[in-house]
């Protein structure tokens, strides 16, 4: 009985329906008077009682159905997670237990494809897109702080030799210690994002007047002084560097990327492994045309040319859950740096 609703409800249907001639029973077994207004009241008063007996009855049983449609329709439009505690275990209980877990897994399943959708797999830094979603909380919560929004964007040097020279595996472990590089040097809730394939980019708020030029210049000293060791060869790493110091009460993010890539490419022209401050940079317009990851980055989500993969994300600010600058799970050597 304890397995079976159907039982529980019959049960109940049972004792409500006979409850009053049970009551007669015993009511003219006990040498009552058998006047019929006696009766009559016995019997009414049994089938009351049956009645409200046999309401609760159901009204338990059934409770826990409209719990799950309210959880349902609360997760459906507010996306709350549903919990609806059943007791027992008839078949109501294993059906709340089955749905709610399989909501569950639908939204383990979610946040995976969300996290394969804005992270890259390589790295295990944000995506551009990810960036770009994520960016304009930053430039919101900066404006209400009177802060300055920095943008730093780098490219690692002649990386297409190294590819060359060691094979393409040989340009993942650069790319993986680059990032394991970058993020000790940034602080847990600034943006870092592989934005191309190699191509990087920053994104930090603050009201210091001089704190992007600070990072990306400790950020390139450590590149400089971590060789990755490959096939028991230092390999030298160095990237050149673009910072912008943006106010986001006027300029938008595709405005400070591109002055930010303005300084990448004057960094890039003026012998590369450098810090070029956008103030210091030619005019954008006086600039010879540069195919620029970080402008596609400004005008469209999707991934890049660059980009081999969407993977797993992970959130440095852990907007989505996941801590998006967890170093690589495979960390390189790095041949000056122990």
């Amino acid at each position: 009985m304890r397995g079976s609703l159907v039982i529980k409800v019959f049960a109940v249907c049972f004792g409500a329906i006979h409850l009053p001639l049970i009551s007669l029973l015993l009511y003219l077994g006990l040498g009552r008077p058998s006047d019929p207004v006696p009766i009559l009241v016995v019997a009414l008063v049994a089938t009351l009682l049956g009645s409200a007996l046999a309401f609760l009855a159901v009204y338990q049983f059934v409770s826990p159905i409209d719990r799950l449609v309210k959880a349902m329709d609360r997760y459906q439009k507010e996306g709350v997670e549903p919990f609806v505690e059943v007791r027992g275990s008839d078949g109501l209980r294993r059906l709340a237990d089955k749905l709610l877990s399989l909501v569950r897994a639908q939204e383990l399943n979610m946040r995976a494809l969300q996290r394969q959708a804005n992270s890259d797999p390589l790295t295990g830094l944000g995506n551009r897109r990810w960036l770009h979603n994520a960016v304009s909380v930053e430039m919101s919560r900066a404006a209400r702080r009177d802060q300055w929004v920095w943008v730093v964007v780098f490219d690692l040097d002649h990386f297409k030799t190294i590819n060359d020279t060691y094979g393409h595996a040989a340009g993942d472990d650069v790319l993986m210690t680059v990032a394991e590089v970058t993020h000790r040097q940034v602080r847990p809730y600034d943006l870092l994002a592989r934005v191309g394939g190699e191509e990087f980019c920053i994104v930090a708020t603050d009201d210091a007047p001089s704190l992007g030029i600070i990072v990306a210049e400790r950020i390139r000293a450590a590149l400089e002084s971590c060789n990755p060791i490959i096939g028991g060869i230092a390999v030298p790493v160095t990237a050149s560097f673009g910072v912008h110091r943006g106010d986001p009460r006027t300029e938008s993010f595709e405005d400070m990327l591109r002055r930010a890539d303005a300084g990448l490419y004057a960094a890039k022209g003026n012998g590369r492994n450098l810090v070029v401050d956008s103030k210091d940079a030619p005019p954008i317009g006086d600039q010879p045309q540069r195919v620029s990851l970080t402008i596609e980055l400004a005008e469209g989500d999707g991934q890049t040319a660059g980009d081999k993969q969407s993977g797993p994300i992970h959130s440095p600010a852990e907007r989505l859950g996941v801590n998006l600058n967890r170093p690589p799970d495979r960390r390189r050597e790095c041949g000056n740096s122990r």
